[in-house]
């Protein structure tokens, strides 16, 4: 089903009317952008807001058994720590350091053991956990697991060897389609015309495994949009990936690198 700005609407009123549904799905939506904001994508500053965490530690504090928001704000806390690790400067600007990260590091570990202690098999869960202590303590990266999934990815080239990557991660093709729209939507702002000088592409993963890959910016049209009555979306193979589930050190929705 096709996600519009009417979705995220019914969703926002019916989460802000205090239903834990509502509020869940709404972050788990969300977890796929930057930022819902476009005023805060336009930001030359490159400015995350995590428009998702306040949804999910609302379907919490209604429902604290929720082990999906638990995964996903656990998830989103370890994306967290990884977007302000990679420079330390920008972090110390915002007010980040080893306090701060270690505070999420903590409320993570945290929401992970609340759903493990429930639910020992959790896959998102055991994933997740993996991935925090890959990222905060120098341990071994886990492997990338056995189910199928789309990844999306925006790539900017700069001066030099720098370089600019956006990635979503998700099991479900509407919300590639959707995510798409609000990776490109500041690119096209900024150049405004072709080229635009991205490359953007769909990876697609079949129980762990990629096995087709799309480039979607072949497909740009001289406004910046994505020509989709063109462009064919294979459904998944196998299991999807649970909500919430890494993929290795890549976080399920929206993450970010440079350098």
């Amino acid at each position: 089903m096709a996600i519009t700005d009417e979705t995220i609407k019914r969703l926002r009123d019916t989460a802000t009317a205090g239903d834990p549904d509502a509020a869940c799905e709404l972050g788990r939506l969300l977890c796929m952008l930057r930022s819902d904001s476009l005023e805060h994508l336009m930001n030359p500053d490159f400015l995350l807001t995590w428009p998702e965490e306040r949804w999910l530690r609302a379907a919490l504090r209604t429902r604290p058994d929720d082990r999906l928001a638990a995964s996903l704000l656990a998830g989103r806390l370890v994306q967290q720590i990884n977007y302000w690790k990679i420079d330390d400067d920008n972090a110390n600007a915002h007010g980040e350091d080893e306090r701060t990260l270690a505070r999420r590091r903590d409320e993570a570990h945290a929401l992970y053991t609340q759903t493990l202690k429930a639910a020992p098999d959790d896959p998102a869960a055991r994933a997740g956990i993996a991935a925090l202590n890959a990222w905060t303590d120098d341990a071994d990266m886990p492997e990338d697991p056995p189910f199928s999934y789309y990844e999306l990815t925006l790539e900017m080239g700069g001066s030099g060897s720098y370089s600019h990557s956006e990635t979503v991660v998700t099991s479900h093709s509407d919300e590639v389609r959707w995510a798409c729209s609000w990776l490109l939507a500041p690119v096209v702002a900024e150049v405004k015309e072709p080229p635009f000088g991205v490359d953007l592409t769909l990876f697609i993963y079949s129980d762990g495994r990629c096995d087709s890959v799309i480039r979607l910016d072949e497909h740009l049209t001289a406004d910046g949009m994505l020509g989709w009555d063109v462009i064919e979306i294979p459904p998944l193979n196998g299991e999807p990936l649970p909500a919430g589930h890494p993929v290795g050190t890549r976080h399920y929705g929206y993450s970010c690198d440079w350098g």
